[in-house]
C-alpha cells in the first residue's frame, strides 16, 4: 500500500513541474506585461490587430489601428507588446515597393488584322 501512495506523490510532483508551474509563470508574465502597458506602445491583440496604445483604462485599452481610427479592447485581449527594435532591422527596400513596369497593350484592330492574315 505505501508504494501506491509513493507513486501518486511522484505523479503529482511530475504534473506540478511539467504542467501547473509553467502555466502559472506564463500567466504571471502576461499580467506583468499588461500592467506595464503605457500610451505609445505598439501591441498585437489576440485577434491579430496591430495598434498603438492611446489610453490605458482600468479594464480596457484604447488602440489606434489606423490614422484617426481607434478601438477599445479588453486588457486581456492584448497578446504581446511589439518591441521597437523589431522594425529597426527591416531592409529599406521592403518599406516602399517599386511599381511594376507598364506595358502598352496592342490596339485591338491590329490584333484582329493579324488573326485574319493567318
Amino acid at each position: 500500500m505505501p508504494s501506491v501512495v509513493f507513486l501518486f506523490a511522484i505523479l503529482f510532483v511530475f504534473m506540478y513541474l511539467m504542467i501547473i508551474r509553467p502555466q502559472r509563470q506564463a500567466a504571471r508574465k502576461q499580467a506583468e506585461m499588461i500592467a506595464a502597458l503605457k500610451p505609445g506602445d505598439e501591441v498585437i491583440t489576440a485577434g491579430g490587430l496591430y495598434g498603438d496604445v492611446v489610453e490605458v483604462m482600468e479594464d480596457r485599452v484604447s488602440l489606434e489601428i489606423s490614422e484617426d481610427i481607434e478601438v477599445e479592447v479588453s486588457k486581456r485581449a492584448i497578446a504581446t507588446i511589439v518591441p521597437a527594435e523589431a522594425f529597426a532591422d527591416a531592409p529599406a527596400e521592403l518599406e516602399e515597393p517599386d511599381a511594376p513596369e507598364q506595358v502598352e497593350p496592342e490596339p485591338v484592330a491590329a490584333a484582329q488584322e493579324e488573326t485574319r492574315q493567318a
